[in-house]
């Protein structure tokens, strides 16, 4: 009878610590904030991409072109989100591997960066 008394409150403790264990948080601060870390670095890259490209001769001439102000292109992509910026800085990258590449010609380059730009402003003008 003694035996009974000892072993049901140690089953008792035993499961409850396994249940307890599997309530604790299952992504540690340190791997949070490498995520954090993470994130904010590609954001970052992202943005030097945009930025690089719609400061480059051929943008800046096809921005001169279409009458796009340039300080507010660069305005506009600093407010964009996280994934607004992947998807902006992905076509900037691909069109200047296609000029680069002979894929684009000067006027089509113009066309497209016009674009572009105009979609940024236009994408914080409804934002707004």
């Amino acid at each position: 009878m003694h035996v009974r008394l000892l072993i049901f409150p140690l089953i008792f403790v035993l499961l409850f610590t396994q249940f307890a264990v599997a309530q604790g948080p299952t992504v540690t601060t340190s791997e949070l904030d490498q995520a954090i870390k993470a994130a904010a670095q590609n954001r970052q890259k992202n943005l030097d991409d945009v930025r690089s490209f719609f400061s480059s001769k051929p943008a800046q001439a096809a921005l001169k072109t279409g009458k796009i102000d340039y300080k507010k292109v660069e305005q506009a992509v600093s407010t964009l989100s996280a994934d607004e910026l992947a998807k902006l800085s992905a076509k900037t990258n691909q069109i200047q591997k296609d000029f680069a590449g002979g894929a684009l010609t000067n006027e089509q380059l113009t066309y497209v960066i016009i674009a572009l730009a105009s979609a940024v402003i236009v994408l914080i003008i409804v934002k707004a």
